[in-house]
């Protein structure tokens, strides 16, 4: 079975960090929250020997992690997919913030997923997780076969997401980590919008937020 690779670009003035996930050997790859650059990320993916992104996955809307989606969209002819509670956000410039980080801007998503909905791309098994609290439709991409969650803003290492943006609720963030991420084994790899990567257990012992 091929290995899982992962590589982080920090991208926008927030330190946002856009992932690149593969399998050793595979054709396509798949990019998670491109930041606010996608003409850096398709240079990315040629770089690392792809001609084809098999899709662009959103945590959530704000402009830092979606900023580069469309252009990204255009010089690969990739989809770009998003949780179906997140489409407000995504076509709502000021929902988005999207002028704070440039130009403010509104789009759909090409396909939208919902909570528990599992598929297949470049090779890799995902399962959706909706993990509400940064905004109403802000979901994890969770590979339980490599013990990979790609967890947005929801949580970070030994922090959280903030919750003063629309949408956003710190009760209901608390209750997404502690229902939905929390129950996930130990050892799984928590790597979050910002930040450095952590684990299910060292959240659980020392993060203080929680």
């Amino acid at each position: 079975m091929a290995d899982l690779k992962v590589k982080r670009r920090v991208l926008s003035a927030c330190g946002t960090n856009c992932y690149y996930v593969y399998k050793e050997g595979a054709s396509e790859i798949v990019v998670i929250d491109p930041g606010d650059s996608g003409e850096t990320v398709y240079d990315d993916v040629k770089t690392l020997g792809f001609d084809k992104v098999a899709g662009i996955l959103l945590t959530h809307g704000h402009g830092d992690h979606t900023g580069g989606a469309l252009k990204l969209k255009e010089l690969s002819g990739a989809k770009i997919y998003a949780h179906e509670e997140e489409a407000e956000i995504l076509k709502d410039p000021q929902k988005n913030l999207s002028g704070w980080f440039g130009s403010a801007y509104g789009f759909e998503a090409d396909e939208y997923l919902h909570d528990k909905q599992e598929f297949d791309m470049a090779g890799i098994h995902f399962q959706v997780i909706h993990t509400p609290g940064h905004t109403k439709g802000g979901c994890c991409f969770y590979d339980a076969e490599d013990g990979y969650l790609f967890c947005g803003d929801t949580i970070f290492n030994c922090s959280v997401g903030r919750t003063d943006f629309y949408s956003g609720s710190g009760a209901t963030l608390v209750k997404s980590i502690r229902e939905r991420i929390f129950t996930l084994p130990d050892d799984t790899k928590l790597l979050s919008g910002h930040g450095d990567k952590t684990t299910v257990e060292y959240e659980k012992k020392y993060n203080p937020c929680l």
